[in-house]
């Protein structure tokens, strides 16, 4: 899983989407949270989380940019980022997607979870994926294992 520290995983997810300022990254799993799956392809990357509290997984994916369409604007995550909050369902789910968009790129969150336990689940999502910066990674990188990362 790409961690939110300089390396090699976190290097390929850059070189995923070559120009965004962001990257995501995982701060630490929250109990009864599980990493799935990565994906890392020449324009995107998706990796896939599970709670032990939801019959349903989350979907991470960076992208170049995104449509976030009717999504609501909300508190940034970070400085440089716009995020939205698009939600689909209230009723017995609540379901939807959260979008930060920043220079070249946009990663977008989507999740479905059954309603009571939805609280807690979206603060545990939000707390375990962060925003790494570009330029720090391309910084650390080289001070502490000599890799350029391009751009």
């Amino acid at each position: 899983m790409p961690r939110c520290e300089p390396g090699q995983r976190l290097a390929i997810v850059a070189q995923s989407v070559p120009d965004a300022a962001y990257l995501p990254c995982i701060a630490g799993l929250p109990a009864g949270w599980s990493f799935t799956s990565l994906d890392v392809d020449d324009d995107h990357t998706r990796f896939t989380l599970r709670s032990d509290r939801s019959d349903r997984p989350v979907h991470v994916a960076l992208v170049p940019s995104c449509d976030t369409g009717s999504a609501t604007p909300i508190a940034p995550r970070d400085e440089g980022v716009r995020t939205y909050q698009l939600v689909e369902s209230v009723t017995t789910r609540y379901a939807g997607r959260f979008y930060d968009v920043f220079a070249e790129g946009c990663v977008s969150y989507e999740f479905d979870f059954a309603r009571g336990p939805h609280i807690a689940l979206i603060d545990e999502l939000q707390t375990a994926v962060r925003l790494y910066p570009r330029r720090q990674l391309r910084q650390e990188l080289q001070d502490q294992l000599g890799i350029s990362l391009d751009p």
